[in-house]
């Protein structure tokens, strides 16, 4: 889970595969009524791997208590608000093995009853979000140590995906198993460098240590305790994590009965995020289905193709286009829509969206109007027009395109150059001005902003958004289906 941040009030500012191959097999041992530490003779060997069973379904419970401090830029350096947050999800999983072709994927179904958060900030209203129940079914697949959401009935939105992507996800629990045979309860081991990233949902650790423990084993149950901790990025922010805890696995079916865990973590402030410094406790349950619910017998076993995985926007208005997940909603309000893009963790361009003039059915604004419009606000920027263009149709709307750029100092560019280092050259932005107006007199203004370094990485993203523009009849509440 992904704790809403978006306050109006707030400023703008290889071993992977070799655990999975061994995912198909678990040693069913004796069920002796006990509870001491099984002794292991000497020419045993001990085998602690989950069974994935496609014709099962589980039932999960998870709950998240989450408080601390949230930080924010502000003109005096920055603010602080206490943050308290709690979700709480309930859903039938059935997971699936890798796919034929023999890559390392995780996958499985699910279909939520609840999934939900509270959040609150500072002396802010409590703020709720929730996944509509025509979003409730949902593919999962877990690649390059992240899991990714995906319905295939609905297209997901930003505060959805963020939603689901809660930590301890019971998929990613199954990488602190061992990948060997242990000989002993009380045994160590390491897990795989993929693991913690799934774990947190952070993009990509620095340093980072996994130290599993067999704690404690009877015939019936293994008892592991896991020492996570790790220095790394998500959404472009640096961030410190420790994440502790213990889970019990029913060595009878295969399968992780619980898990307990406290997770903390400090984050800096990023170009879409404020800064955390939280604690959250984690506990959740997993249990055979009963009633079982109608999943899926079988997903696709390729990982989706991007066009799949594009979120749709629904802006305050009657406006409504798709993205890819690259892009993050950083500010909203009433009157406008910021997005910013990330690549690796790096801020490559910006999005403003606002309504424009709105007119009678089938005028537009005058293509010098615009223009004027447009170079008022470059003056301040001492930017230069570098070209104009319309098309009077593209999916039904008429688009007047004025490109321009102007040159920035960088913060290098600020200081003194001594002898050992060169003057760097200012950079270059470009600006891409987009007026948007529909057959109904309805206008939308849209202007992206990219370094011109960044152009490779840029290139055919306006496309994207103003080729999936809608308008709809009213405002929709839920995402729109496929």
């Amino acid at each position: 889970m992904v704790v809403s941040l978006r306050q109006p009030r707030f400023p703008a500012c290889s071993g992977r595969r070799d655990f999975l191959l061994a995912c198909g097999a678990v040693a069913l041992l004796p069920e002796l009524s006990t509870g001491q530490d099984s002794p292991v003779k000497p020419d045993e060997t001990i085998t602690l791997t989950p069974v994935i069973r496609p014709n099962i379904t589980t039932r999960i419970r998870y709950a998240m208590r989450l408080e601390g401090k949230l930080a924010t830029p502000s003109a005096s350096g920055t603010s602080e608000f206490q943050l308290n947050a709690q979700g709480n999800f309930d859903f039938e999983q059935r997971q699936f093995p890798s796919g034929e072709d023999g890559s390392f994927t995780l996958r499985a179904a699910r279909r939520y009853n609840v999934a939900q958060t509270a959040t609150t900030v500072g002396k802010d209203p409590e703020r709720k979000t929730a996944l509509p129940s025509q979003s409730n079914l949902v593919y999962l697949y877990g690649k390059d140590s992240q899991l990714l959401q995906y319905s295939p009935e609905i297209r997901l939105t930003r505060p959805q995906v963020d939603l689901l992507q809660f930590a301890c996800d019971p998929l990613a629990v199954a990488g602190l198993f061992p990948s060997r045979q242990l000989t002993n309860s009380g045994e160590t081991w390491n897990a795989g460098t993929w693991v913690l990233a799934m774990l947190t949902g952070v993009d990509a650790f620095i340093t980072q240590t996994v130290i599993c423990k067999l704690e404690k084993l009877t015939p019936t149950e293994a008892l592991i305790t896991f020492d996570c901790q790790g220095q790394g990025a998500v959404s472009g922010a640096a961030t410190d994590i420790t994440l502790k805890g213990t889970l019990t696995y029913q060595r009878t079916d295969g399968m992780v009965r619980s898990l307990s865990a406290v997770m903390k973590e400090k984050r800096s402030a990023s170009s879409v995020s404020a800064g955390l410094d939280v604690t959250a406790s984690i506990e959740w349950s997993q249990e055979l289905a009963q009633p079982v619910t109608k999943l899926p017998e079988a997903i696709p076993a390729q990982f989706p193709e991007q066009r799949l995985l594009l979120l749709t926007l629904v802006t305050p208005w009657r406006l409504l286009l798709l993205h890819n997940r690259d892009w993050h909603v950083f500010h909203e309000t009433a009157d406008l829509v910021i997005l910013r893009m990330l690549h690796n963790g790096s801020l490559i361009a910006q999005c403003n969206l606002a309504p424009a003039a709105q007119l009678s059915p089938g005028k537009f604004t005058a293509e010098d109007e615009f223009l004027a419009d447009v170079e008022r606000k470059l003056t301040a920027r001492q930017g230069q027009i570098t070209r104009s263009t319309v098309e009077s149709d593209v999916g039904g709307w008429r688009i007047h395109h004025v490109q321009a750029t102007t040159l920035v100092a960088t913060s290098q560019q600020q200081q003194p150059a001594t002898a050992d280092t060169q003057t760097p050259k200012p950079q270059t932005v470009v600006w891409d001005y987009y007026l948007c107006s529909a057959r109904s007199g309805e206008q939308y203004s849209l202007l992206f902003s990219h370094a011109e370094e960044d152009a490779m990485l840029f290139n055919g993203v306006p496309d994207q958004f103003l080729k999936t523009m809608t308008i709809r009849s009213a405002r929709p509440r839920t995402a729109l289906p496929r």
